[in-house]
């Protein structure tokens, strides 16, 4: 084995614990947030809606869970360091290009920043950020960890064939994700109690602009609670409408994948699992009136279809000869 061969060993390595260290991360860091605004407290939901105390450094609670999640993201970062000194001395295996690691380091150094400087609870930007550039890192670290242990051969015009479709699949899981984050940072969960629709009047477009403005500082009441009407119900259902077209759409991917060729199979099986659970922990949630740990495992399926759908256009894109220029 050459050095080469083992340092590309290492690197592999390295990025699926990094990997392992951001789903972890992530999902301890949605499961403080919620639990911080009083999601599923005991007087629901009258305790629902006020603003978490904002420490020094960030929002991070001194809980055991808090704990947990510092060491997490702070092993995370040393990991990325090395991550990134081996891409950029050239140490990674051939399906490998320096600008994944980059990305992932950039992200590392954006999240830390936020997360310690955090600038107030109430701006939606500042939620947005953290879910976003978690599961983003999520998705480039396995395609990182894919492209290390797995060539696809360019002459699969089946696999090939998908790539655009793929592609558009991606964009839709992550619109979806977007929509995910706006409801809650906006503390719209709550504000639709019924399915399928919503009571009141929220189909308006002057909500809507206002619910995407995700620089507006949230309105609260004296006692710090956040003051919620016909806006977070905008949301909401822009969300719940956004979960009907990703599931027709990917269903209808994953489908297609299974018919195309034998290769997809796992991943194209995996999506269509990943759905058939986030709806049924979409529903769930609403009819339980979102408790905690059923919300939080809705974010986790919401990470693992990000990544099924990584895979998917991991396979439909052939490996670079690492010859070529």
């Amino acid at each position: 084995m050459t050095d080469r061969t083992k340092t590309g060993s290492l690197f592999t390595f390295l990025v699926f614990f990094a990997l392992l260290l951001t789903l972890a991360a992530v999902l301890l860091s949605a499961y403080l947030r919620l639990e911080s605004i009083g999601l599923g407290c005991e007087d629901w939901p009258g305790c629902f809606g006020y603003l978490p105390e904002t420490r020094d450094h960030g929002l991070v609670p001194a809980t055991t869970a808090g704990a947990v999640h510092r060491f997490t993201a702070s092993l995370l970062g040393l990991i990325v360091v090395a991550i990134t000194f081996l891409a950029l001395r050239g140490r990674r295996p051939a399906g490998v290009g320096p600008g994944a690691p980059l990305a992932v380091f950039a992200l590392t150094v954006f999240l830390s920043v936020l997360g310690y400087s955090t600038p107030s609870p109430d701006i939606p930007a500042v939620t947005l950020g953290n879910l976003l550039g978690g599961m983003a890192m999520l998705a480039l670290l396995w395609w990182m960890g894919q492209r290390s242990v797995a060539s696809i051969d360019a002459g699969n015009n089946a696999t090939t064939a998908l790539k655009p479709w793929a592609l558009l699949g991606l964009l839709v899981v992550v619109v979806q994700i977007v929509l995910g984050a706006v409801t809650s940072a906006n503390f719209a969960g709550p504000s639709c109690t019924v399915l399928p629709g919503c009571n009141g009047n929220w189909a308006s477009i002057a909500n809507l602009v206002q619910g995407f403005d995700l620089f507006n500082t949230l309105g609260a009441d004296d006692q710090g609670r956040i003051i919620t009407g016909s806006m977070q119900e905008t949301v909401h259902m822009t969300h719940r409408l956004g979960a009907i077209v990703t599931f027709v759409y990917l269903a209808w991917l994953a489908v297609k994948a299974l018919k195309l060729d034998n290769s997809l199979r796992n991943t194209a099986v995996s999506i269509i699992v990943f759905l058939i659970i986030q709806a049924g922990l979409g529903i769930s949630a609403v009819l339980a009136e979102l408790p905690l740990l059923l919300v939080t495992a809705h974010n986790a399926i919401a990470a693992m279809l990000l990544l099924a759908i990584v895979n998917l256009n991991h396979l439909a894109t052939p490996t670079r000869n690492p010859e070529q220029p």
